[in-house]
């Protein structure tokens, strides 16, 4: 089947979405180079409470080995080089040990200090803006369109097997697939949640407050460990996002995204055909176009009432149609009445008194 990219233009985002969409990028972008400038001051996560650089599961550091300065990162034991990419930046001055290079952090130099006003700053904006998303989106109803539900669980497994072109129809119902919903919900109610929750620990005056925080995750550097792990799980969700925004259509869904307008896609091989209308992606009338609508629909029953209704003064005429079966049938008929033997006798009968008054002329 093939479609035609000149499709109908439809509203699919409203302003709050757009605009809490936006925040979020850029809030997401500068919390997670601010988190790289943060960890850089101690390049080593642990579990429990304590925190010996031996003791360490992950570290990301440099060491002189033959003279040279080298990156190493190493997890559990474990160790690789990375020179040039963790551990060691070349600068105009030379090797210069340090965890995550300049481009990927802000600030680009080192400042820890700087490092975590931008990244307490943009933490508040980026948990207010997304409560605004949540809380509008779930009184507008929008919210249940990409959650998952247990309905959908049961077709991830098709939803997969027709990406790997191993399925030919789609299960997908509405806006979006099971995959798409697997994704936004887990993101939405689980990963933020976690994100925010382990972030909060870390801060030394909330852990006197609220000792239960870095308690839920096992310790403080417990959550410092979670906090590094869930952000890259985020980080590995929006690269996800920008990958199917660019291979479904990058100006079609930037379009939408800024404007509100997406163009949907029509088949070509049945342009007038109508298509059916599913339930769930219908938005609900406001009042004056309801009751317009009742009071146009009241309207048409009456008149429909009124043609229906019979007048008792006239009697309906029954037309006398016959078959073509009943034709022959009475033509049959009118045959065997002619050659009746009274018939031919009052026909002599006619012809001779016809004959009579004649011959009296």
């Amino acid at each position: 089947m093939t479609f035609n990219l000149m499709g109908s233009l439809i509203y699919r985002h409203n302003r709050i979405t757009r605009c809490t969409h936006w925040i979020n990028a850029l809030a997401l972008l500068i919390l997670f180079m601010s988190g790289l400038q943060i960890f850089n001051a101690y390049p080593h996560l642990h579990w429990g409470s304590k925190a010996e650089p031996e003791e360490a599961f992950f570290s990301i550091y440099a060491a002189t080995e033959d003279g040279e300065i080298r990156g190493y990162t190493q997890f559990f034991g474990w160790r690789v080089e990375t020179t040039g990419l963790f551990g060691v930046q070349h600068t105009e001055m030379g090797p210069f040990p340090r965890a995550f290079p300049s481009w990927v952090t802000i600030p680009g130099y080192f400042w820890l200090a700087g490092g975590r006003r931008w990244h307490f700053f943009f933490a508040w904006l980026f948990a207010l803006n997304g409560l605004l998303y949540l809380i509008y989106n779930l009184a507008s109803g929008h919210l249940r369109k990409f959650l998952l539900t247990p309905k959908d669980i049961t077709k991830i497994l098709p939803m997969i097997l027709y990406y790997l072109r191993l399925r030919r129809e789609s299960p997908q119902e509405g806006e979006y697939n099971p995959l798409q919903k697997m994704a936004y919900t887990g993101a939405l109610l689980v990963l933020t949640p976690l994100i925010v929750l382990s972030g909060l620990a870390l801060s030394p005056q909330l852990n006197v407050a609220f000792n239960w925080l870095p308690a839920m995750f096992g310790g403080r550097q417990s959550a410092r460990a979670f906090h590094f792990l869930f952000t890259f799980f985020f980080a590995a969700f929006t690269f996800g996002h920008i990958v199917m925004v660019v291979a479904t259509g990058l100006l079609n869904n930037m379009r939408s995204i800024v404007t509100g307008w997406y163009r949907e896609k029509q088949s070509s091989e049945s342009p007038g055909t109508l298509q059916p209308l599913n339930p769930s992606t219908l938005e609900p009338l406001d009042p004056e176009t309801s009751s317009s609508l009742s009071l146009r629909a009241e309207g048409l029953k009456r008149s429909e009432d009124d043609s229906d209704t019979e007048r008792p003064d006239v009697a309906p005429e029954k037309a006398n149609i016959q078959t073509p079966e009943e034709q022959s049938i009475n033509g049959s008929k009118n045959e065997d009445k002619s050659l009746n033997p009274e018939n031919l006798q009052g026909s002599e009968d006619n012809s001779e008194g016809k004959r009579s008054n004649d011959e009296k002329k």
